[in-house]
Parts: C-alpha cells; structure tokens; sequence
C-alpha cells in the first residue's frame, strides 16, 4: 500500500511540473535578416539612447552592466514630428548568437558578450542590431550614458518641470532626495521644477504606478513596474525637449558640448552630431509624441532561465510600431 501511494506522489508531483516544463521553452522569435529590413523612409532620422544601469559607467569596464534605458529617438524632418519610443528592459529576444535572452543582459557577466568574448562595444552595436532585426528598423546612430552623466545634462538645460502624483511624491520624500532639488520644496502631488539628480530618482521609480496618461490603445490608464519607468522616461525627455523650445542655436551647440562629455560611448560623430542639432533646431517646440514596446495586450510573464522576462508578440508590435512612425506620411518631391 505504501508502495501504492509513492507511486501515486510521484506521479501527482510529475504533473504538477508538466505545464512548467512547458513553459520553460519560449515561443519561437520571427527574427528578421539584415538584408530583408525595410528601409528607413526618407526624411526620417533614428537615434538610440542607451542607458547604462550605473552612477559611474566605463567602457574599459562594461562587464556586469545592464542596459535598463532603451529609448528610442526618431525625428521626421518632412512630417515636422519627434518620437520617442521605449523598450522594457525585460523583454525576451532571440541573441546574435541564437539563444534566448533579455534585451538589457548583452554586458551581463553571463549575457552574450561574455559568452561570446566580445568587447563592450561590439555588445553596444549587438543590442542596436538586435532590436532593428526584431522591430523591423534600421537604426545606426547611438549614444550610452549613465545616470551620472543624465543628471549632468539635464542641470545643463537647467533642470526639468514633472507633474508628479501624491504616492510619487511620497516615494521621492521617502527616498531622501535634497529639499534642494525641487522647485517649490517636495510636498504632495503637484508640478515641481526637477534638478538632475531628482529627476533621474524619478525616472527610476518602478513600484509606485504613474499618473494616468493616453496609451497606444485609445484607453486612459496608469502604468507600473518597467512600464511605469519607461513612461517616465519618456516623460523627462519631453519635459527636456519642451525647455529648450526657445533656445537659441549658440545655445544649443553649448549643451551639444555638454552632451559629448557626458557619453560613455557613441558612434556618432561630431558632424553627424552637428546635423542632429540642426534637425533638433527646425523643430522646436514641436510636440513629442511616444510609444512604448511592447503595446498593451501583445505580451505575457514569461520565466525563463532564472529571469523574469516578458514574451511578446513582435508581429503585432511591428505593426504598431510602423502605425505610429508613419501615421502623418508625407510624399516629398525629389526635385
């Protein structure tokens, strides 16, 4: 009898783990060939910002690192727009080197870089290629900073204003952050004027749910969690490109300066820069409009390997992602 019932633990234990071992193994990862990327419409200019999950980031000594900012900046020169798009750092890819991974993980001390005995920056241009072969973009240009190296640039500009909630709030006062680095005195929900070191606390609040804001679907909701950071994200970046709406072009090629001493790394540059600046310039004052990847109701919790990552359906993203970009497309005359 005895016997009996072992048999019948151990078979209850094996079915118990059956849908697990299931789930272990993700869903294949429609990757797109270099060669069949669809090429980037005329007129329209991609930018990624890369940040480096560190206060003192070095490119002599990226091993260990995440890459947990992944923003995304296009600019339409024709259509007179500025985009920003952000990637959750915990989404599931499918790595140069054919295994599964987490988008943020190419410097991990186990990640794709170290694996493959490859350099800080060869991981850099990985992560770059990867999100244009899963997204269908042709990105080239990037530029990597640290926290650090945020909170400098935006002191540049002279600090950021953010509407903020009253648990945000909460969160900040708990935090500590200098009675000093807001504009009035942190109290409860409100516009404060932000220093850089406040707003990058901000930025990376990930528990606290965000205001509530219009998302790709048409619905009005809050976000949490990594979504909740990258809508704040966002959020400085707008705040940013709203105080520099009347800036003047001496003025800008100043913060440009500051911009290239607070890089760990880019592969632009310094007249590739340049054109950035006089693309930025026409359109000042233009409003920022942002979407995030993945879209609601395109994703699900997917453990694997350890990590918590989300598995997403990047057909579905694809599409948004193109909706968005080339929703006011515009024929130009090559003449």
């Amino acid at each position: 009898m005895k016997k009996v019932l072992s048999v019948f633990l151990v078979l209850l234990v094996l079915l118990s783990m059956a849908p697990c071992a299931l789930a272990s193994t993700p869903n294949p990862i429609p990757v797109i060939e270099k060669k069949d990327l669809s090429p980037t419409p005329k007129g329209i200019h991609h930018y990624m910002l890369i940040c480096i999950d560190s206060w003192a980031a070095d490119m002599k000594n990226l091993e260990g690192n995440h890459t947990d900012g992944l923003i995304l900046v296009t600019i339409d020169e024709y259509a007179k727009r500025v985009m920003l798009t952000s990637f959750i750092r915990d989404m599931l890819i499918m790595r140069p080197d054919g295994k599964f991974g987490r988008i943020n993980n190419f410097l991990d001390k186990n990640g794709w870089a170290s694996q493959n005995k490859k350099s800080g920056e060869q991981a850099l241009q990985a992560l770059v290629e990867t999100i244009n072969t899963h997204f269908d973009l042709q990105i080239e240009k990037f530029i990597v900073v640290d926290f650090k190296q945020v909170e400098n640039i935006i002191n540049a500009v002279g600090g950021v204003d953010i509407s903020i909630t009253s648990r945000e709030a909460n969160y900040l006062r708990n935090y500590s952050i200098s009675s000093a680095s807001t504009t009035p005195v942190l109290g409860g929900s409100g516009t404060y004027h932000f220093s850089g070191h406040a707003a990058v606390i901000y930025m990376r609040i990930r528990k606290i749910r965000t205001e509530e804001y219009l998302h790709a679907d048409g619905k009005v909701y809050a976000d949490t969690q990594d979504y909740g950071r990258t809508y704040r994200d966002r959020k400085v970046l707008s705040s940013i490109a709203d105080s520099l709406k009347d800036i003047t072009y001496e003025d800008a090629l100043k913060l440009l300066d500051v911009i290239i001493s607070n890089t760990v790394y880019t592969n632009m540059s310094t007249d590739e820069m340049l054109s950035a600046v006089d693309l930025a310039m026409d359109l000042r004052g233009v409003p920022v409009e942002h979407i995030r990847m993945p879209v609601e109701g395109t994703f699900e919790e997917f453990p694997y390997s350890s990590m918590a990552t989300k598995q997403i359906d990047f057909l579905a993203n694809r599409a948004a992602l193109r909706n968005f970009m080339l929703d006011s497309f515009v024929v130009v005359d090559d003449e």
